[in-house]
């Protein structure tokens, strides 16, 4: 949904007045947190301090006590006879004098003997036990049944090791709510995987919905809302990294942020009273800027529409708007000029500056739904390929340059379709005469580079509609005269029907010959013309004619085929081919006795071929024959 430009401005500065008020409450809130977090930290290291210290002292009474019961010579006695009773005796009194919930005689392979507490039984194998061995340790913290236990290991020797004896503490209620009296906190003992509460100074509920949080509370939190508002914060204990189980700490923080509340509310209402002063300004400051700025969006609705001549009218005290005003005026004339020379280079060539095919085609198309009747001359620059090789890339694009220039000063339009191919369209059709004189401009000797470049043109004239309605036929019509001006070696071709048929002939034999020399076929042969001496009456040599029988075409005459192989690039393929089969036919004449020469003609081509006349010799070697039998015209 769009917007005015007061509602714009209004959206600013409200958002501008609430972000600078949330700031302010964030710095306020953030000293209080500060407060709040810097009063837990100190808690818990506090906390963990004590802890330690309870830890430490416990397991060091555990530990020398222990070592006296497990060297005490009536245990070691009850131990190695396997005396349950006087076992139990000794637990029950050094549990008394240890003040520990839990001690326990483990087997070698960690199967309980002789137990003094619950989460034990006898004959259970005791996996703790099982894990201090493994790992080298006197004691560490488990879980057993639910309940987070500290226990050590104490090795029972008669004379050699027999037994273990576990002896450890439970942290239950009972040394949480001591531990909560030093650290003026919550303790709150949990599972780490499902958060279950294992013993805690609350309540259950509000534990749980303590570990279920997952932010501390905010002064919003503590000012509106009925909830616990306590931070929470987990305490390390030593273990190896995998006891299943957290402490967490948590400090009620009411009363720290209740000093706060008012300095929000306060700075809320100084807010709303800063809104509805934004709400006037926005007013005031839209009237001198949505007039000139709407007058500039008309402008550019206009350019984007393609009007480039808008006059702008924005006048306005704001230098910004003023600025914005001379932008828009600049580029509208930017964008029209870039897009004048976009559309000059879509539609003209780069080298020669006339028209592409792209434009003449539209042309053609568009002066021929205005019925009008259009002559059209295809110029085409024959040996262009020749003036490229022998004079060099640039001269020829000189060439074509300088053929350009004669050309627009002719009235009508002039395309460059493809290297030395020019299409004219003219404004009044021009007679033969005209043509010649146009013909005789062209020409003309092109001086490039202190090179003078001779220069022949061929043109082929279709008259349209009479001849072509389309531009595509208009093309494919061109090519057939032009095709008929340069092969028959005239300067100029009118389009007639039977031009097309004959095109269509040529294109017909150049593709049934390339098949047939391609394949293993029988409509290619060779007849021989003998040369009698009259002296003698003997022949003396024979003239090798090939001749073609075609399954489509019927008969080709060998003037018609050799000459549009010569023109299609297929004279050396055929050459080839009449090579290798008189060969074979003059060894075949040699096994039957016979001694003439036999006369092969050759192209201008072919003589100018070195490599076929290479393999002309080679031929001769292979079948045995004398190069004197063989004699080329």
């Amino acid at each position: 949904m769009q917007k005015t430009l007061s509602q714009s401005l209004f959206q600013t500065l409200f958002v501008g007045i609430v972000i600078a008020s949330l700031l302010i409450i964030g710095a306020v809130w953030r000293s209080a947190n500060t407060l709040v977090v810097q009063n837990i930290d100190h808690n818990i290291v506090l906390a963990e301090k004590v802890f330690d210290k309870v830890v430490a002292d416990r397991q060091a009474v555990i530990r020398n006590v222990s070592k006296v019961l497990s060297r005490s010579f009536d245990f070691r006695r009850a131990v190695g006879t396997e005396n349950i009773p006087s076992i139990e005796a000794a637990f029950t009194s050094y549990a008394q004098r240890l003040n520990t919930d839990i001690i326990a005689l483990v087997s070698l392979d960690h199967q309980v003997v002789v137990t003094r507490t619950d989460l034990f039984d006898v004959g259970q194998n005791v996996e703790s036990s099982l894990a201090l061995v493994a790992k080298g340790k006197d004691s560490g913290f488990f879980v057993v049944d639910n309940k987070l236990v500290q226990l050590n290991l104490i090795r029972v020797e008669i004379p050699t090791l027999r037994y273990y004896m576990l002896i450890g503490v439970e942290f239950d209620s009972r040394l949480l709510e001591e531990l909560k009296a030093l650290v003026d906190a919550e303790i709150i003992i949990s599972r780490t995987d499902t958060n279950d509460v294992l013993t805690t100074t609350l309540k259950e509920n509000d534990a749980q919905r303590i570990l279920a949080s997952e932010h501390d509370p905010s002064w919003i939190d503590v000012t509106f809302k009925d909830e616990l508002t306590y931070f929470a914060r987990e305490v390390n204990i030593a273990s190896d990294g995998n006891l299943p189980v957290k402490i967490t700490l948590a400090v009620d923080t009411t009363s720290s942020f209740s000093a706060f509340t008012r300095i929000q509310l306060t700075i809320l209402a100084f807010c709303l009273v800063a809104i509805f002063i934004a709400l006037g300004l926005s007013l005031l400051l839209a009237r001198n800027v949505s007039r000139p700025v709407s007058t500039l969006v008309k402008a550019v609705n206009k350019v984007a529409s393609g009007s480039y001549g808008a006059t702008l009218d924005a006048p306005s005290n704001l230098k910004e708007i003023t600025e914005l005003a001379n932008a828009v005026d600049s580029m509208q004339a930017s964008i029209k000029s870039r897009e004048n020379h976009i559309r000059y280079q879509a539609e003209h060539d780069v080298l020669t500056g006339l028209f592409n095919r792209n434009y003449v085609e539209g042309f053609f198309e568009s002066e021929l739904q205005e019925e009008r009747e259009l002559q059209v001359v295809a110029i085409t620059v024959i040996g262009f390929r020749t003036i490229n090789d022998l004079y060099g890339y640039s001269n020829g694009d000189n060439t074509l340059k300088a053929l350009a220039e004669r050309l627009q000063r002719w009235p009508g339009t002039s395309a460059r379709l493809a290297g030395g191919e020019i299409l004219y369209i003219t404004q009044d059709s021009l007679n033969d005469d005209q043509l010649e004189t146009l013909k005789h401009i062209l020409e003309q000797p092109v001086e490039s580079n202190l090179i003078a470049i001779p220069v022949k043109v061929a043109m082929a004239v279709i008259q349209c509609p009479q001849d072509a309605t389309t531009s595509e036929e208009l093309f494919r019509k061109m090519n057939i005269v032009t095709d008929e001006a340069i092969h028959s070696d005239s300067w100029c071709v009118r389009y007639r029907t039977e031009l097309e048929d004959k095109y269509n002939r040529r294109l017909s034999i150049t593709t049934e010959l390339k098949r047939a020399l391609a394949s293993q076929q029988n409509e290619l042969s060779m007849v021989y013309q003998p040369k009698i001496d009259l002296q003698t009456m003997k022949v003396c040599s024979m003239e090798a004619l090939i001749r073609w029988n075609n399954s489509v075409l019927g008969f080709v005459p060998p003037d018609e085929f050799i000459t549009i192989a010569e023109q299609a690039g297929l004279i050396e393929q055929v050459t080839t081919w009449v090579m290798k089969q008189t060969i074979s036919d003059l060894a075949y004449f040699r096994g039957m006795g016979y001694g003439f020469t036999v006369a092969m003609n050759l192209s201008t081509q072919d003589i100018q071929n070195k490599v076929l006349l290479g393999k002309l010799v080679s031929l001769l070697t292979q079948e045995g024959c004398h190069l004197k039998l063989w004699n080329l015209r």
